[in-house]
């Protein structure tokens, strides 16, 4: 269709237009993916708390739908929807080295495999520790938020 470009890069200081309809494609390449599985594992989680006799008890208490959902299923499910989001941010990465390739975007991944190819063991190294940095950081989020979720979940 020719609506977008199909691969490049132009900074965003250049020019903020061409630089975001380069960005479309690979967002979406990179999103559609995650976001389809946090939506299918969404909606289990939230099957799964709707059944419970707390929320049968919650409609007989004569509170609304929308309170019962908001306040009492969302709440309890959103453990498994944070656990599921950490995970797809790590597995994020692993993708966004492919969308890099394709769409021939500078980034980690690029990086990354510009030092396999030229055998660049210092600079891979770099790039490996710093995904794992930021894949401990995600962790330690999620504990974080898991905290601040659910009181009963104490940490020594």
């Amino acid at each position: 269709l020719g609506w977008l470009p199909p691969s490049g890069y132009t900074p965003i200081t250049e020019d903020f237009g061409d630089w975001f309809s380069h960005l479309i494609l690979p967002a979406m390449t990179a999103g559609l993916i995650s976001g389809s599985i946090q939506t299918r594992f969404i909606r289990s989680a939230m099957l799964e708390v709707l059944g419970e006799s707390y929320i049968r008890t919650a409609y007989a208490k004569g509170l609304s739908r929308n309170v019962v959902i908001s306040r009492h299923a969302l709440r309890n499910a959103m453990i498994t929807i944070v656990t599921i989001i950490g995970l797809q941010m790590t597995a994020l990465f692993s993708a966004v080295v492919v969308v890099e390739i394709v769409f021939t975007w500078p980034g980690l991944g690029d990086l990354s495999l510009e030092a396999v190819l030229d055998r660049d063991y210092p600079l891979l190294q770099g790039t490996v520790l710093t995904l794992a940095v930021i894949v401990t950081f995600i962790n330690l989020l999620v504990d974080i938020i898991y905290f601040f979720l659910d009181p009963r979940i104490e940490y020594a």
